[in-house]
């Protein structure tokens, strides 16, 4: 669903994201994220219920020639989810056991 104001804006449910604003909102609250874990979210909101594996997100967010571990996804996991917590939306980045993560559509 877009935003008439900001074509570029990506919802799921009440959660937001206005990607050249570097913004993301829940109802009318705004979400403070780093940069990692505001393009992880973006990616996740572009591609609802695909499941990714830390390789997969390693390349799509940090890129091809960075040298991190896959860890560190998980380390952003987290915290993305705890960014998103406190308006229980931390449920719809879900772990899928030996495959990944996804965004989920459902509540």
């Amino acid at each position: 669903q877009q935003d008439i104001d900001d074509p570029t804006a990506i919802h799921v449910h009440d959660l937001m994201i206005h990607p050249g604003r570097h913004e993301v909102l829940i109802g009318a609250e705004s979400v403070a994220l780093t940069f990692p874990e505001f393009r992880l979210l973006h990616f996740f909101m572009t591609h609802v219920g695909r499941i990714f594996s830390r390789a997969k997100l390693l390349d799509e967010i940090w890129g091809h020639d960075a040298f991190v571990e896959e860890r560190t996804v998980d380390v952003h996991i987290r915290r993305l989810r705890k960014a998103l917590e406190s308006s229980g939306h931390d449920g719809l980045i879900q772990t899928v056991r030996g495959a990944g993560y996804r965004l989920s559509a459902k509540d």
